[in-house]
């Protein structure tokens, strides 16, 4: 499981615990006229500001929220030294540097040019970078308004309490029904900042993440076509990693 949907699990864990512990009723929690108020505004508004244009982008990205995919460094380390020996991975939807690595591969064996080649691979890399960025971008703002389409809510509950003190509805009734009111603006604020704001942060992450490992592979390639050694080409790959990722060889090329 990924650190989305468990972090998730947590947050509705602790909000379970302070229910429990105020001794109140998890029932007093549950609407669904606000749930409908709130879900159905939010996914309206998603129709209309979402980047659809980038469907594929968009279903890779909210796909790395639910699953744990996505590599660390030291497998990019990897696949980049087994690449200088000849033995470049297979391209896996999701995993920038690989494919980085077989284009720029395949493109070192047409002749193409260092520079020009660095400057194709830079672009590849930045414009991936740009569009997973655009979608988090788009969660983020998206979040905005599940809080209001709670007011919303709120308020439509609040217009019912009203109706219901004017036919004669007892103090005791009206309290509830009112406090059931604002569970819609509880449902917005908990959508927007345990949902959407923290999946927009995520991904965000996560492409930041992958550019570098993007770059990562671009410097491979033209260590490869600058003939470097595996043991300068390790050196130089580990810069990228953090210190207990980084990969160290002797002088057979073999891990130690």
């Amino acid at each position: 499981m990924s650190i989305f949907p468990l972090s998730i699990l947590v947050a509705v864990g602790f909000f379970t615990t302070a229910i429990m512990y105020l001794k109140q009723n998890v029932n007093s929690y549950l609407d669904i006229v606000a749930l409908l108020m709130v879900l159905g505004g939010t996914l309206s508004v998603g129709m209309m500001t979402l980047p659809w244009d980038l469907r594929k982008d968009l279903k890779l990205a909210l796909q790395k929220l639910w699953k744990k995919t996505g590599p660390s460094y030291q497998s990019a380390l990897e696949d980049c030294l087994a690449t200088m020996k000849g033995q470049v991975p297979t391209a896996t939807e999701g995993q920038l540097h690989r494919r980085i690595l077989l284009d720029g591969v395949e493109l070192l064996s047409l002749g193409v040019p260092t520079e020009r080649l660095q400057k194709i691979l830079e672009e590849r890399v930045h414009q991936y970078g740009r569009r997973q960025k655009k979608v988090a971008n788009s969660l983020r703002s998206l979040a905005k308004y599940p809080p209001a389409f709670g007011l919303m809510g709120t308020v439509l509950g609040l217009v019912n309490v009203m109706n219901g003190v004017s036919k004669g509805l007892s103090g005791k009734q009206t309290a509830f029904e009112m406090a059931l009111a604002l569970v819609a603006t509880m449902y917005g604020l908990v959508l927007a900042n345990l949902v959407l704001n923290p999946a927009g942060e995520l991904i965000q992450k996560k492409a930041s993440d992958e550019e570098d490992l993007g770059h990562m592979a671009v410097q491979t390639l033209m260590l490869m076509a600058q003939n470097t050694s595996l043991l300068e080409a390790q050196e130089t790959l580990n810069s990228y990693a953090p210190e207990e990722q980084q990969l160290h060889l002797n002088s057979a090329g073999l891990e130690t």
